[in-house]
């Protein structure tokens, strides 16, 4: 992917919880993490775990990206933030927010699996998105880890309390991974 990829909350402490912030070092030359997202990874209520997992990873690797107050990118994260710019005034959170702010004035892809809360937005916005489940398969289809790898760090995310679309990573490679790539990465096409 040669677009900067803007990461929501929850889709970066996939990999932090399971302590497989590896791959995306593998995968991405960098990623960005909008500032409204880091406050949320290092608030008091985050677990110690993906605190310590996201300061292994390289120097370097992460950007925070600041959104400047009165720039159009504040504007932008304002208007999602509040629901102005969803038909059904949907809100979306300040991590969500500034993400996708960010990919559509930078023309970068969201990197989140609140796929409830940014669906709509990607779509009106044009803009792509990637999910933990298909960071993982890419990684597997780029050797970076093997399928039973990727099986072991999905039965971890679960355990984990994190929400994925089936029960284990060869089910979701076999049934879900094609069409999500249809449907989210325009560009892959």
């Amino acid at each position: 992917m040669n677009k900067p990829v803007f990461y929501d909350t929850d889709c970066l402490e996939c990999f932090l919880f399971v302590d497989a912030g590896h791959i995306l070092e593998k995968l991405f030359t960098k990623i960005v993490i909008p500032e409204q997202a880091y406050n949320e990874l290092m608030d008091n209520n985050t677990p110690p775990i993906v605190k310590t997992n996201f300061k292994k990873l390289k120097d370097g690797f992460v950007e925070i990206r600041e959104i400047h107050f009165m720039s159009q990118e504040y504007t932008t994260f304002n208007l999602i933030k509040k629901g102005f710019w969803s038909k059904t005034g949907k809100c979306c959170g300040d991590g969500e927010s500034a993400a996708m702010a960010l990919a559509h004035l930078n023309n970068g892809i969201v990197a989140s699996n609140n796929l409830s809360d940014v669906e709509e937005y990607i779509d009106s916005l044009d803009i792509e998105l990637i999910t933990s489940s298909m960071i993982l398969s890419k990684a597997v289809e780029k050797d970076i880890v093997s399928e039973n790898t990727a099986n072991g760090l999905w039965k971890g995310m679960i355990k984990e309390g994190i929400d994925l679309p089936k029960n284990s990573f060869t089910e979701y490679y076999d049934e879900l991974y094609e069409s999500d790539c249809e449907r989210f990465l325009k560009s892959e096409r």
